[in-house]
């Protein structure tokens, strides 16, 4: 069976989230999406309607984008 590194599950993990901000708990080791949007306020509001006020805020990138 081949395993996945870590980055490769997050990049799963937030692959139809392009360019959007993403609301991420852990639970038991795994990482799961609780909210999204455009803004960081939107992201934030989703998790907390459903139950996860303190879950983590990250912006996705565009996949195009370069960092250097």
């Amino acid at each position: 069976m081949a395993t996945i590194s870590k980055e490769e599950a997050f990049a799963d993990l937030v692959r139809d989230y392009e360019n959007m901000w993403v609301a991420i708990i852990e639970e038991d080791g795994v990482e799961y999406v609780v909210g999204h949007g455009p803004t960081a306020v939107e992201a934030a509001n989703e998790a907390t309607d459903k139950g996860h006020p303190l879950a983590m805020l990250v912006r996705v990138p565009p996949f195009n984008a370069r960092f250097i």
